[in-house]
């Protein structure tokens, strides 16, 4: 860049755009609910962002559910539009607390962006599907 462009108040792309200036949108609330499904699983419908921020709180949610439930627990992962590494991390940590206890988790239904980090992970088939 010349140094007469500075100085006619040339800014770089985007430094001045309304896109710039706005505040990042607020994540997603996380929330989760449970059902009773069938031959006395639990079936836990997860809602929200899974990151970073979150996986505490993902941690906490389904170790209670795998406490509370007989058979097992499959997460029902529709409504979540985002899932990180971090995320991915307390689902295969939990998992193998659940098989260390004799019970399983699975993964139901999954949203675009669960399936694809599954995918690209490598890990899409240590959650089978719910029979």
């Amino acid at each position: 860049m010349a140094e007469h462009e500075y100085e006619r108040g040339f800014r770089p792309w985007g430094a001045g755009t309304a896109a710039a200036a706005a505040p990042a949108a607020p994540p997603l609330p996380f929330s989760t609910d449970s059902y009773p499904g069938g031959s006395g699983r639990l079936v836990m419908v997860i809602r929200g962002e899974l990151d970073h921020d979150t996986a505490p709180a993902l941690q906490r949610a389904v170790q209670e559910a795998l406490e509370r439930s007989r058979s097992g627990l499959e997460l029902d992962l529709q409504a979540v539009p985002f899932l990180d590494c971090s995320g991915l991390n307390v689902l295969l940590r939990l998992r193998r607390e659940a098989q260390a206890h004799g019970t399983s988790l699975e993964l139901g239904p999954r949203s675009p962006a669960v399936t694809r980090l599954l995918t690209l992970s490598g890990t899409a088939s240590l959650f089978p599907r719910p029979r």
